[in-house]
């Protein structure tokens, strides 16, 4: 149920904010882990209209010319455009000799494969293109027909045609004993080095891209561990897009902790049975089932969105693909009119601000429970320069830090709040105040706010942010 601070501020009420103290300890000589410069990811998926979350937003059919589109997701750049879901799994390549079983809505023509890949290619993204792994095959114990997968990839080289990975499957792991799924990964791999001789410019591996069953994971990545350049597993950490309680939930640290554990989980059983793999997070939202309207595709998902982000890449991940660019209720852009949700700006400010090298911090046990924080090397700053980013969601209090473990002066501050004073279910966010909008198909400025050394970092009640410490002298960040 909900809880009655979090009701009232769902209906406006808002007490006046009381102030807390609390400390973060910085170990800024070291590196906890160097993540990718395509973290910040993202998906589409092959949804067909019918389903109304999803109108006009599947894979086959979205407008990849729109040029509000196209403007935004270069801005997020260079990450990865995966393209999966559930009917991955059904979609049929219309090349060779599979014309007779190419049927709409489930085939994917070569004409719209260009538009696909130039799409990848005028953004500036990677695209990890998922492969029906069911195709031709008869029950969970036989192989896949690896020979529809094989005129794609031959045509794609012929044509050289850009592609950055290929998934093989999606959320199989009840429709493939595992033994046999990881010999299939060991074909793929034996037909994308052939068809791309030239390690140069061959397409990645990765895979399986199913829910965090431990089980069917150590049991498959013995067989296909060798073959993968990504172990990509999925989590919609916080609960069900069905769930009435979703929104407590979401702005409760106890229900976000579900992806540490996971993402923790996960890393440990990669290290010990694919060490040479890297670790995705190949779909994720806070909510699954589409994620729930008004709760997912708002303010309040930045929460989740922040601490998925944080804890993954603190954790062993190069790259956290977003469930979804466009479609369904957790879009980070509106399928109708292309216009960011409150997550495209916290995953473009992350993208700007937050850099490869993560480094660990630790959060005073006073406010555990309410705050979390994650810091890295600044991206584009001067040697030595960290960002910490923070989540607070301590409904009435503000929360003071002090920040242990580098050194203090200037810094420059990102408080992202929502954009109606207490809904945090509004589908508007405010950067310091400032309401953030496209204005004649630009991005507003997103610049920070300069704070003097001898002022504390204060978070409001239920906010996110950044703050970029510029005289830090982080050895790790040197």
């Amino acid at each position: 149920m909900l809880t009655l601070a979090f009701a009232l501020l769902l209906c406006g009420a808002v007490a006046a904010a009381s102030s807390i103290s609390g400390a973060l300890k910085l170990n800024a000589d070291d590196v906890a882990f160097t993540t990718s410069p395509s973290f910040v990811s993202f998906n589409f998926d092959w949804w067909p209209n019918g389903t109304p979350a999803w109108t006009n937003s599947s894979v086959l059919i979205v407008n990849l010319t729109n040029p509000l589109l196209v403007y935004l997701t270069s801005q997020l750049s260079p990450g990865h455009l995966r393209i999966g879901g559930t009917d991955e799994d059904r979609i049929v390549f219309d090349i060779g000799d599979s014309h007779q079983s190419c049927v709409d809505p489930f085939c994917l023509r070569m004409s719209r494969w260009k538009e696909l890949i130039n799409f990848t290619q005028v953004t500036g993204t990677k695209l990890a293109f998922g492969i029906n792994a069911m195709y031709g095959r008869k029950n969970r114990s036989s192989h896949f027909d690896p020979s529809n997968a094989e005129a794609l990839m031959k045509y794609t080289a012929q044509e050289k045609l850009p592609v950055a990975a290929f998934e093989f499957g999606n959320e199989l792991n009840h429709g493939i004993d595992p033994q046999v799924y990881g010999e299939d990964f060991a074909t793929m791999r034996k037909m994308i080095n052939e068809i791309w001789p030239d390690e140069s410019n061959r397409p990645q591996l990765v895979g399986p891209d199913i829910g965090t069953d431990s089980s069917y994971f150590e049991d498959f990545l013995p067989v296909a561990g060798p073959y993968l350049n990504a172990t990509t597993y999925h989590i919609y950490a916080v609960g069900r897009g069905t769930d009435a309680d979703l929104p407590a939930h979401m702005a409760s640290l106890k229900y976000l902790q579900r992806q540490t554990d996971e993402a923790l989980s996960m890393l440990a059983i990669v290290k010990k049975t694919a060490p040479n793999s890297e670790l995705w997070l190949g779909e994720g939202a806070a909510a699954s089932h589409s994620g729930l309207a008004g709760a997912t595709n708002t303010f309040l998902s930045g929460f989740w969105y922040m601490n998925a982000l944080g804890t993954t890449a603190t954790h062993g991940h190069t790259a956290l693909c977003r469930q979804a660019l466009v479609g369904g209720n957790y879009e980070l852009l509106n399928k109708t009119t292309f216009m960011p949700n409150p997550d495209y700006y916290t995953a473009l400010l992350y993208r700007r601000l937050m850099g490869q090298k993560m480094l660990e911090v630790t959060v005073s046990s006073n406010i555990n429970d309410s705050f979390a924080a994650y810091a890295a090397c600044a991206n584009q700053g001067s040697p030595g320069e960290i960002v910490v980013a923070f989540l607070n969601l301590n409904t009435t209090e503000s929360i003071e830090i002090s920040l242990t473990g580098i050194a203090s002066g200037p810094r420059e501050e990102f408080h992202l709040t929502t954009g109606e004073e207490g809904n945090y279910r509004s589908q508007e966010m405010l950067l310091n105040g400032n309401l953030l909008q496209i204005k004649d198909g630009k991005l507003p400025n997103l610049s920070g706010m300069n704070v003097t050394g001898d002022t504390p970092l204060v978070a409001q009640p239920m906010s996110y942010g950044f703050a970029l410490y510029k005289s830090a002298a982080a050895n790790a960040c040197m």
